[in-house]
């Protein structure tokens, strides 16, 4: 059996940065199957809205735009498809070891976020070990894919050659031998990174914002699939 993960990003990682303190990964996970289906669904949906909002279907529908009311619907219908919301977090103050000006060591930490957050998905039994194929399509704005330590390549060694490269400590890693397709995407086309983008953006937002400044976004999080995998590093940090 195939799997899809589609992921999106939410804040910056910078030492400086002024999107908060949190960054997230943010996205789904489904069967090849439930695939084909969330997607022609997803978009029939988003294109409902746009005609509803008199929005031209060539011009994407970003969630910086959403009005609460619409982030909410949208969560909503997400959360009644088959499929797994899933999220990987940073707290950006407890990087020591990251060299934030080094554009390499900070997509070098983007692909172990991914990297560990497929790894919990596969210990908790969500993403079977005998998945044949992994497909992950990412916006193409998040993960700089022309980086020498490439993230298919990554993934592959580090769940099918255990000894090959440890990008931060030595530690178990499950039995996974699995293919992996990396495919980065233009969100305006895929209408399922769109969705990600919504979900990490609403994970976001719940470490990022609080009654004092905008009580509205920080509650969206109550919208979000009860059941969702969320990963919190690094390991051992409270937040």
């Amino acid at each position: 059996m195939n799997y899809y993960l589609i992921l999106d990003d939410s804040g910056k990682l910078h030492s400086n940065c002024n999107h908060g303190n949190v960054f997230c990964f943010g996205g789904l996970l489904m069967n090849e199957d439930n695939y084909h289906n969330i997607n022609q669904a997803y978009k029939k949906y988003i294109k409902q809205i746009k005609k509803e909002k008199s929005i031209a279907n060539n011009i994407e529908f970003k969630t910086t735009n959403m009005s609460f009311k619409t982030r909410r619907r949208l969560l909503k219908v997400l959360s009644d498809y088959d499929s797994v919301q899933v999220f990987v977090c940073a707290k950006i103050k407890c990087l020591k070891r990251l060299d934030f000006n080094n554009s390499k060591d900070v997509v070098r930490y983007q692909n172990y976020m991914i990297y560990r957050l497929i790894e919990k998905l596969v210990k908790n039994e969500v993403l079977p070990n005998d998945c044949t194929k992994l497909y992950l399509k990412i916006d193409n704005q998040s993960v700089a894919h022309s980086s020498i330590d490439s993230l298919e390549d990554y993934l592959f060694h580090m769940f099918n050659d255990s000894s090959y490269y440890y990008a931060h400590d030595k530690r178990y890693i499950p039995d996974f031998e699995c293919d992996f397709d990396v495919k980065y995407r233009d969100s305006k086309y895929d209408y399922l990174v769109q969705a990600a983008d919504l979900l990490a953006n609403t994970k976001h937002n719940s470490f990022n914002f609080d009654k004092k400044n905008d009580c509205s976004l920080a509650y969206t999080r109550k919208f979000l699939k009860k059941d969702y995998i969320s990963l919190r590093l690094p390991d051992g940090i409270n937040y």
